[in-house]
């Protein structure tokens, strides 16, 4: 029985052998038959622009160009561009690549190559400077910017400049050197040069009569992260410090009770990233202490906003205010009848430990008005507040 049962197992495996080559034969066979399928070459009618700057689009019209993007490149002047954007049999669009130079444009498909025709790279416009009246980045509407640098066209008409997306009137050009007016009632934003539309920031422009937000244009040092008074002495720091005097703030003498680790000099005003006034916790009570900064701002009405961390006042007096001149009054002094005084907010005497924003309005009737705004504040231990940002607003 044994012998039957391996004869059969040999027939069997005999027959498989054979059906295998069989079918191998078979498929040699067929693969020596199969033509490879040639692409039909790329036919170009025409292509647009034939200049221009590098990452600018250019057109190209023709036929037989297939629909699939990965199937396409183009190169200038033997660079290749990274960003063929759209194809279809008789269009493709592409992205006149960085490092692109003036040449033949060659346009492959598949396996196909053409030439397409010649293209100019311009030289690509460039801002060295942006200079302003004030010399800073506060523009007023009317006043005259000059634009500095390269690469600005060949006439007037290539060029435009937009103040926070806003049309400016340029005044006076060459291909060096652009004047231009501020526009009114333009958004503080950027300064953009569009030279035959290639898009170039020149600078920042702060509107300061534009109706928002106008913190940037009015304070300094008003948010995280603080900065830290780079005149500060050793003396002051000490060994260990962790408490600074914050840049562009003033800190009167009442206001510094805090001493850092190996210093003789008392200091206050930033700690932790905060704006910080307090007593208690090895820091003297005080009377009048305060902190604040110095600006000067046109006619209007306007909200002061504080966003705190926290704060605990419940034996203190603090306010916040904005008064006339170069310093602020003392805590007795603010008050609705006092005419320095243009307006305050004046803190419940609690303690809050969650963060919180306290915020007041008032208005200026002259054209021009030197301010003080900041923190006013009388503490016994334990008091203190941790602001983290001030927000002025044009209303």
């Amino acid at each position: 029985m044994d012998k039957i049962m391996k004869r059969l197992f040999i027939k069997t495996i005999s027959y498989c052998l054979l059906a295998l080559g069989t079918v191998v034969f078979t498929n040699c066979e067929k693969d020596s038959n199969i033509k490879q399928y040639v692409y039909p070459a790329p036919e170009v009618s025409g292509y647009s622009p034939a200049a221009g700057y590098v990452k600018s689009r250019v057109a190209i019209l023709g036929h037989n160009f297939g629909d699939r993007t990965e199937a396409v490149k183009v190169s200038f002047g033997g660079i290749l561009a990274d960003k063929v954007l759209s194809c279809n049999n008789n269009c493709v669009v592409v992205e006149v690549p960085e490092e692109a130079m003036s040449g033949d444009i060659t346009l492959q498909v598949w396996t196909n190559s053409v030439t397409v025709g010649s293209y100019e790279i311009w030289p690509s416009p460039i801002v060295s400077e942006m200079l302003t009246e004030s010399g800073s980045t506060i523009i007023r509407p009317g006043e005259t910017v000059t634009i500095k640098g390269t690469g600005f066209g060949t006439a007037k008409e290539d060029v435009v400049v937009k103040f926070g997306g806003v049309n400016a009137v340029v005044t006076n050009w060459s291909e060096t050197e652009v004047h231009v007016v501020a526009p009114e009632e333009f958004p503080t934003g950027e300064v953009v040069i569009v030279v035959n539309g290639f898009e170039v920031v020149a600078g920042t422009a702060l509107n300061p009569l534009a109706k928002g937000d106008v913190s940037i244009a009015y304070l300094k040092n008003y948010r995280q992260p603080f900065k830290i008074d780079p005149n500060m002495t050793d003396a002051q720091l000490g060994t260990s410090p962790g408490t600074y005097l914050p840049a562009d703030w003033i800190v009167n003498d009442a206001a510094r009770s805090m001493q850092n680790g190996g210093a003789s000099e008392k200091v206050a005003g930033l700690n932790s990233d905060n704006l910080l006034l307090q007593a208690g916790w090895g820091a003297n009570d005080f009377t009048n202490g305060k902190l604040y900064q110095t600006t000067t701002l046109p006619k209007g009405k306007y909200r002061l906003t504080v966003n705190l961390k926290e704060y605990g006042v419940k034996k203190s007096t603090l306010y916040i205010t904005v008064a006339e001149g170069n310093d602020l009054p003392d805590v007795t002094d603010i008050n609705k009848e006092n005419e320095k005084v243009k307006g305050f907010y004046l803190f419940n005497q609690v303690e809050n430990m969650s963060p919180s924003s306290v915020q007041f309005e008032f208005e200026l009737t002259e054209e021009s008005t030197d301010v003080a705004l900041g923190f006013v504040c009388s503490m016994t231990a334990n008091g203190w507040f941790r602001a983290t940002e001030l927000k002025l607003e044009l209303l």
